[in-house]
């Protein structure tokens, strides 16, 4: 989904923030905090920061919409952990893919890394430096900088140019 860049915060309506409800159960949370307590955040960015939890996003996505975009929406690593977990069947990941995907349609793509070559998106900022910070920079930025779609055919027109 290439998007140009928007420095504005993303806007959405009440339609658009019912069928968020509607489609990932967000109405079902029971507060219960294990979505908070199992997420992997905290171990991979170090420091518990509420704002960023899964609890959070629900409440700001159902109380403050006129406050979604900031950096807090990309921390979320999409791993299932909560969805998984959760007791009242809150569907936190597709909620969270779903919201980025509407925010990167309105061109809000100013803490996601996309594709150089396709303008799709990869995955959040936050994310692929950590990852850097972790591991070999060379081999994780040409790992990840890329879409699998663009390195396929990164791949196949080498292998056309190696054919005899």
């Amino acid at each position: 989904m290439k998007s140009q860049p928007n420095k504005q915060k993303p806007v959405f309506d009440r339609e658009t923030i019912a069928k968020f409800k509607k489609d990932h159960q967000l109405n079902l949370c029971l507060e219960c905090g294990k979505c908070s307590a199992l997420c992997p955040m905290v171990d991979l960015y170090g420091g518990y920061d509420y704002g960023r939890t899964s609890r959070a996003i629900v409440e700001r996505i159902l109380f403050e919409p006129d406050k979604i975009g900031d950096e807090a929406f990309w921390f979320c690593l999409t791993c299932e952990e909560c969805t998984f977990y959760c007791p009242s069947g809150v569907l936190f990941q597709s909620f969270m893919t779903a919201l980025r995907n509407d925010m990167l349609q309105q061109g809000h793509c100013c803490y996601a890394v996309m594709c150089p070559d396709c303008g799709e998106y990869l995955m959040p900022k936050n994310e692929l430096e950590y990852l850097v910070k972790r591991g070999n920079r060379k081999e994780i930025e040409a790992l990840l900088s890329t879409c699998p779609r663009c390195k396929k055919k990164k791949y196949m027109d080498t292998l056309r140019r190696m054919a005899p």
